[in-house]
C-alpha cells in the first residue's frame, strides 16, 4: 500500500490511521516526522500508556521509543486491525495464539473469570485493571514486600514489626508498609553486630555493674571541672582581686530583677566554685549550689575508688587520672550501633537470630516474589491494551499535525477551551514556566493570551495555559479579564488572564489601528484639558463662594451698627441716605452666565477656526489619500506579520522537537479563535425598538467628529511640510 500523505499549513505530512499506516513508519525518515522529540507531560493521555512508553524515565518520547513500541505490540497481535478502532476492548482472539501472545492469551482468560466478565470473548482495560487492583492486595503480587497485617503468624508479625522499628521499612503494590529481603538482611546483620558490641561490655567495663553510673557522672561533670581550672589558669595570669570575679551590688540587683529562667542560666554558666591561683577544686561546700548534689556524689563513690584513697581536693592531673580509668569503657560506648535495639533486649534478640522466624519471614517473600512472573503478563496484557487505545493517535501527532487543523480532531498536546470576551479559544497548551515560555512563543508572531486556570474551589489545583486568539479583534482582552476554562473531560475551571503578548490579528483590525491610537491621543488630551479646565473653574467658584459670604457678613454687621446708632440719635434729624455701593465681585447669576456663554463661545469658535483652516487647505485628495495610504500600509504590515505566523513555536517553547511549521491558514485561524454561532433555528427578537436616546446620539456624533478631526490634522501636518508620498 502506498503511503498517504496530505497538505496541511503548506506542508506534505504522512497520515497515520490504521495498522496499515502504522506499519509504515519507519519507512519514513525521521526528518520528515512533524515532531520528533517531546515531554511526556505534555501529552494529555493515559499515564500509564506513557508510562509503558517510557521504560527508561527519560520524562520524553521520540520517534524511536514509538517505532519500539509499535514493534512490541504487533509481535503480540493475530489480527493488527484491531488498532483502528482506538478501542479499550478488544476480541481475546484478536492476541497472538503463539509465542508472547499466548501467555497474553491465556493471562486475559484468566482475568475475565477472576472478574467473572459478561463476555469471555472479550477483554477490556477495566477488567484488567480491576483484577490488578485486587492482586496489589494479596501477599504474592510479585513485589517480595511483606507487610505484617497479610501474615496469619502471630510470631512472624512480631517480628516484622520490631524489623520495621529498627531498620525502616518499604511500600509494598497495595501502598502498605512491610518489610523486603534487604530490609531482613539488615535487621538480621545489625542486630547481630549490636549483640557483638554488648558481648564486650564486661571486658570494657573497669567496675563491673557500678562502671555505668560512674562514667555517666563523671561526663555529666567533666565540662564544668574542666572549665573551673581553666578559671584558676585565668586568676593566676591576670592576677585580679578575688572581688572582680563576683557580682558588684548594682549587678547583683539587676539579675535578681530578671525571670527564673535567666537566673537558672546565669547559674548554669557560673563556675563551679571559686577558683583558686594554686589550681585545686576543694570538695566542700564552696561548690556552687547547682552542681553540689552531683560533685558530691563524685566525691563519695568514684574519686576514692578511682584514686586508690577518699579525697576532698581535685587537682587537674588527677582528675584526668580518674578519667583516664575509664576510657576503654567511654570508647566502648562510642562504638554502639544506631538502631534502638535496647528497646528489644538482648535475649529478645538473640531469640530471634536463632530462632526460626527470620526464615519464615523469607519463606512469605519467596512466596511473593513466585507471583511476579504473573504479575507481569497482567502488567503485559494492560500494556497492550493501552497500545491498542493510543499509540495510532500518539504516532498521527508526531508524523503530522493535523490534528491541530482538523475542526473535529483533538491534538494530544491541547488542555481544552478557553472561554471569555464572547470567544472561544480551543487550542490551549499547558505552560509550566511562563517566562521562559514567552521568551521563546513571541517568535510565533502570535498574539497570545496566558491564562492562570484553577479550580472553582479555594484552594485547589492551578495552572497556567497559553492560547493563541487568530482572528477577530483584541476587544476587551487585558491582563485580569476572567473568564472559564472547560478541559478535555468537560470539567470547568476559574480563568484569569496573567499576560498578553500583542501582534496582528487581522487585517482590518490592523487598519484602523493607527486611528485608533490617534483618536485615543486626542480623547486622552481632551480630558486632560477638559478635566484642568474644570479644576479651575471649580477653584474659581469656591473663591467666589468664600467672597460672596464674607461680604454678606459685613453687610449684616453693618446694618446692626446703623440700627444700634440710629436708636441713639433718635430725636437728630436724619441724615441723607448714602449712595448705593457698587456690586462686590464674587458668586453672581449674572456674572456666571456670562462668564458660561463666553468660554462656550470661545469654545465655538476655536472649532470654527480649526474647520476654516482645514477647509482653506487645498488638495483634499491629497489628504484622504494620505489616510488611504497609512491604512493601506498598516494593513500591509500586518498581513505580511499574519503570514508568518507559525504554531510550532509554541511547541517549541514547551521543548517539543519540531520539524514543520504550521503556519496559520485563514481557515485554520477561524477553528482556534472564534465566536460561536447561534443555535439552528433560533428566532431573533428585536426587543430595544425605541429610538437612541439624544446622549447615545451625541455621543456617536461627536466620536465620528474626533475620527474625522483626527484624520484631518494628521493629513494637514502632512500636507504643511510637504511631505508627499505618491
Amino acid at each position: 500500500m502506498s503511503m498517504r500523505f496530505r497538505n496541511f499549513g503548506g506542508i506534505y505530512q504522512f497520515m497515520v490511521t490504521d495498522e496499515e499506516d502504522l506499519a509504515q513508519i519507519d519507512s519514513l525518515d525521521a526528518a520528515r516526522w512533524a515532531a520528533t522529540s517531546a515531554p511526556l507531560h505534555d501529552l494529555h493521555c493515559d499515564p500509564a500508556f506513557l508510562a509503558y512508553l517510557d521504560p527508561e524515565h527519560t520524562g520524553r518520547v521520540r520517534v524511536s521509543q514509538i517505532i519500539a513500541a509499535r514493534n512490541w505490540l504487533f509481535a503480540r497481535l493475530g489480527r493488527r486491525n484491531v488498532v483502528k478502532g482506538r478501542l479499550e476492548q478488544i476480541p481475546i482472539d484478536a492476541i497472538a495464539a503463539e509465542g508472547d501472545g499466548a501467555v497474553l492469551r491465556a493471562a486475559a482468560q484468566r482475568v475475565n473469570r477472576e472478574q467473572k466478565s459478561t463476555d469471555a470473548a472479550q477483554i477490556s482495560l477495566a477488567d484488567v485493571r480491576a483484577f490488578k487492583g485486587g492482586y496489589h492486595k494479596l501477599l504474592a503480587n510479585g513485589d517480595g514486600v511483606v507487610p505484617p497485617d497479610l501474615i496469619p503468624e502471630a510470631e512472624v508479625v512480631g517480628l516484622l514489626k520490631d524489623i520495621m522499628a529498627t531498620v525502616g521499612s518499604v511500600k509494598d503494590r497495595g501502598g502498605s508498609d512491610g518489610v523486603d529481603a534487604a530490609h531482613l538482611d539488615t535487621f538480621k546483620t545489625k542486630a547481630q553486630a549490636w549483640l557483638d558490641w554488648r558481648a564486650k561490655e564486661s571486658e570494657a567495663a573497669p567496675w563491673g555493674a557500678d562502671t555505668a553510673t560512674a562514667a555517666a557522672l563523671i561526663a555529666k561533670l567533666d565540662a564544668k571541672i574542666e572549665e573551673y581550672f581553666l578559671h584558676c589558669d585565668l586568676l593566676r595570669q591576670e592576677s585580679p582581686a578575688d572581688a572582680s570575679l563576683k557580682l558588684t551590688p548594682e549587678e547583683f540587683r539587676a539579675l535578681r530583677a530578671r525571670d527564673a529562667a535567666a537566673i537558672e542560666t546565669y547559674l548554669k554558666s557560673s563556675p563551679l566554685a571559686p577558683p583558686e591561683a594554686r589550681g585545686v577544686l576543694v570538695l566542700d561546700e564552696r561548690i556552687a549550689p547547682l552542681f553540689r548534689d552531683d560533685t558530691f556524689a563524685l566525691r563519695d563513690t568514684v574519686l576514692g575508688r578511682a584514686l586508690g584513697a577518699p579525697t576532698r581536693e581535685l587537682t587537674r592531673t588527677t582528675w584526668h587520672q580518674v578519667k583516664a580509668r575509664f576510657d576503654t569503657y567511654t570508647a566502648w560506648l562510642k562504638a554502639k550501633p544506631a538502631e534502638p535495639f535496647d528497646a528489644l533486649g538482648a535475649d529478645k534478640v538473640q531469640g530471634y537470630l536463632k530462632g526460626e522466624l527470620p526464615a519464615r519471614i523469607t519463606h512469605y517473600i519467596e512466596l511473593d516474589i513466585a507471583a511476579a512472573k504473573e504479575l507481569e503478563q497482567i502488567d503485559a496484557l494492560e500494556k497492550l491494551l493501552l497500545y491498542v487505545r493510543w499509540l495510532v493517535e500518539l504516532t498521527n501527532n508526531f508524523v503530522n499535525f493535523s490534528a491541530i487543523y482538523l475542526p473535529k480532531e483533538t491534538a494530544l498536546v491541547e488542555m481544552g477551551s478557553l472561554i471569555i470576551d464572547g470567544r472561544r479559544l480551543d487550542f490551549c497548551v499547558k505552560v509550566a514556566d511562563r517566562a521562559a515560555h514567552k521568551a521563546l512563543a513571541t517568535e510565533s508572531l502570535i498574539f497570545l493570551v496566558y491564562a492562570k486556570i484553577s479550580e472553582k474551589a479555594a484552594g485547589g489545583e492551578s495552572f497556567e495555559v497559553v492560547a493563541p486568539v487568530t482572528g477577530g479583534e483584541k476587544g476587551r482582552l487585558r491582563v485580569g479579564k476572567r473568564g472559564i476554562f472547560v478541559d478535555n473531560k468537560n470539567k470547568e475551571w476559574d480563568s484569569e488572564i496573567v499576560e498578553i503578548v500583542e501582534n496582528p490579528i487581522s487585517v482590518r483590525e490592523a487598519m484602523f489601528a493607527p486611528f485608533r491610537r490617534a483618536s485615543k491621543f486626542i480623547t486622552d488630551k481632551i480630558e486632560e484639558w477638559v478635566g484642568s479646565a474644570a479644576e479651575a473653574q471649580s477653584e474659581q467658584l469656591q473663591t467666589a463662594t468664600a467672597e460672596a459670604t464674607t461680604s454678606a457678613r459685613e453687610e449684616a454687621e453693618a446694618a446692626a451698627t446703623a440700627s444700634t446708632a440710629a436708636g441713639a440719635r433718635a430725636a437728630a434729624p436724619a441724615a441723607p441716605a448714602a449712595p448705593a455701593a457698587p456690586p462686590r465681585e464674587g458668586l453672581n447669576i449674572n456674572t456666571l452666565i456670562l462668564s458660561g456663554g463666553v468660554a462656550l463661545a470661545g469654545v465655538g469658535a476655536i472649532f470654527a477656526s480649526l474647520f476654516a483652516a482645514l477647509t482653506s487647505l487645498k488638495g483634499w485628495g491629497a489628504i484622504f489619500g494620505i489616510v488611504a495610504v497609512v491604512m493601506a500600509l498598516s494593513a500591509l504590515n500586518a498581513w505580511l506579520k499574519l503570514r508568518k505566523r507559525n504554531m510550532s513555536v509554541l511547541l517549541e517553547a514547551n521543548g517539543w522537537a519540531v520539524n514543520v511549521n504550521t503556519q496559520i491558514t485563514a481557515r485554520i485561524a477561524r477553528v482556534f479563535a472564534y465566536t460561536p454561532e447561534l443555535p439552528k433555528g433560533a428566532t431573533l427578537e428585536a426587543t430595544d425598538l425605541l429610538p437612541a436616546s439624544d446622549d447615545e446620539g451625541n455621543s456617536t456624533g461627536t466620536l465620528i467628529v474626533l475620527f474625522v478631526v483626527a484624520a484631518l490634522i494628521f493629513g494637514s501636518w502632512f500636507a504643511h511640510f510637504k511631505m508627499h508620498w505618491f
